[in-house]
């Protein structure tokens, strides 16, 4: 079979892995034809470029095709971007394969793993990729995400790929493997649904979900309407009882905090209905006179009570790379010239933690939902505020909020694949979280990483939920670290390949 048949095979299943079908079981074999592609012959750089670009193209094209609709541009850098990544990832890979063939198949699980970890630094992050969000709809199998987060799925996954290989290539006792693996796996999972205790709690806690069209949302001819819709809904929120709303993001398209005219308006709804609100919104704050944008413009979100109170915003910390911000913006000045329908929004700096009656929360917005870490600092706040003494004990927050829009994504699998990556932040926590979008999918999502309740696309709708607590500090809460030990060994591993290459080198000169 021809080397690139099995690229694509694999980018193939990869891709309808991560798709609303039910075909997670997919990520089990998913690597497999890549495996066959390294075993088959060394590749040329040329053939390894070419490998990683289809390797890119078809998975995303499968499973991402929706950033299509929201930026074209932006969609074909996202499979650039991942071209270089799989290169580099095709590379080390056969590095080891030719130079470690002991390690190959140990290198081939590192180096993805690798990948996992490095896709969460810099401007560019965009931690979409993990091969353990196939199993979003195996409950009982994301249960050892508290161990070592999305990662630990992503692990077992690649190690069920290599097991797999191997047992086709008559080697039979590696189906041992598996199943004792999946033996253990699973066992963890019932254990994990059976033992850990949940307490409900009273609070009364809603989602709005107003599906606001997102072609209408800045026009300011379509306020009023807009308006009316959240009035409508925060009155039925708090004719059933609602302490708490949570609204979307960006859910009032206006500088609220700045402009005298609009901050009444959700001060009123608080004041009329006797209820905190938490929101999303623009905000801006004066810069120095010669700063390229003229001035701070932030994606924010803060919590408004009764009595024209409301506190301190938080500010987005993690932006969609050109989506919301150019990267690189400080080291390239010219790169603000560039103009792709981009915010340009600035940093964020700090977790935020908010307190609505007794209970606490600390929000992510959007895109911030994919990363791991971050959600770990905003549910522990002793981590999140810097607390980290030897003597400093977890601090578990109440919940986790995250409000998007996803109104971007239309009827596409978009929101389907960015909200399923809640069930993960809530079991890697153990933490209940409460997702607000504009058009869909609202969800709640308890510790055990349950869907509890749930709206439907475009549904104009309120969503309630008990609040579920469970005491457990996960494993991860101190592990989350292993991924870097992970990179770091692979590195080492990578530098003795090219030192066992050069040495081979220096051997045929007759300089050794």
């Amino acid at each position: 079979m021809s080397g690139i048949i099995l690229v694509i095979l694999s980018a193939l299943m990869l891709g309808l892995s991560r798709l609303p079908l039910h075909t997670g079981w997919l990520g089990f074999v998913s690597f497999i034809p890549l495996l066959y592609y390294f075993d088959k012959c060394r590749h040329t750089g040329f053939e390894l470029f070419r490998a990683a670009f289809v390797f890119s193209a078809v998975s995303l094209i499968l499973w991402m095709h929706w950033i299509w609709g929201v930026t074209s541009g932006g969609f074909v850098g996202i499979i650039l971007l991942y071209t270089i990544y799989y290169f580099m990832v095709f590379g080390a890979v056969q590095l080891i394969w030719q130079k470690l063939p002991k390690l190959k198949y140990l290198g081939f699980i590192l180096v993805f793993l690798s990948l996992e970890y490095l896709q969460n630094l810099g401007e560019f992050r965009f931690p979409w990729t993990n091969l353990g969000y196939a199993l979003s709809d195996y409950t009982v199998l994301i249960q050892a995400a508290d161990l070592g987060g999305v990662s630990l799925i992503s692990f077992f996954l690649l190690l069920v790929n290599v097991f797999f290989y191997l047992a086709l290539q008559k080697k039979k006792q590696y189906l041992i493997g598996i199943a004792a693996l999946l033996i253990v796996w699973t066992g963890y999972g019932i254990w994990c649904l059976k033992t850990i205790q949940l307490s409900k709690t009273d609070s009364k806690i809603a989602i709005m979900q107003p599906s606001i069209p997102q072609v209408e949302k800045w026009e300011t001819e379509h306020f009023d309407e807009l308006y009316q819709r959240y009035q409508g809904l925060t009155r039925q929120a708090a004719r059933d009882s609602a302490q708490l709303l949570i609204w979307p993001e960006a859910a009032m398209p206006a500088y609220i905090l700045r402009d005298p005219g609009y901050l009444p308006l959700v001060q009123n709804l608080c004041d009329d209905n006797k209820m905190d609100i938490f929101t999303g919104f623009p905000d801006v704050l004066p810069a120095p006179a010669d700063y390229p944008g003229g001035a701070y413009y932030f994606n924010a979100a803060t919590l408004f009570k009764p009595f024209r109170r409301y506190d301190d915003p938080y500010y987005k910390m993690i932006l969609v790379p050109v989506g919301e911000r150019m990267p690189l913006l400080n080291y390239l000045p010219f790169m603000w010239k560039l103009q792709f329908g981009q915010a340009n929004w600035e940093y964020g700096t700090k977790c935020k933690y908010f307190t609505s009656g007794k209970v606490t929360f600390s929000p992510q917005i959007c895109f911030e939902i994919a990363f791991s870490e971050l959600n770990r600092k905003m549910a522990f706040r002793n981590l999140g505020e810097g607390r980290l003494s030897a003597k400093s004990k977890p601090d578990k927050i109440d919940f986790l909020v995250n409000i998007t829009n996803d109104a971007w994504f239309g009827k596409s699998s978009g929101p389907w694949i960015h909200g399923m990556m809640t069930k993960f932040r809530a079991v890697e926590n153990r933490i209940q979280i409460y997702r607000s979008a504009n058009t869909g999918i609202s969800m709640v999502v308890d510790p055990l990483g349950r869907v509890i309740s749930k709206t439907g696309l475009f549904e104009i709708t309120l969503l309630k939920s008990p609040l579920y607590h469970s005491a457990k500090i996960p494993l991860y809460y101190w592990l989350y670290g292993w991924t870097r030990l992970v990179c770091l060994f692979t590195i080492v591993l990578l530098l003795y390949a090219l030192f066992r290459r050069n040495k081979t080198i220096l051997k045929a000169r007759g300089q050794l």
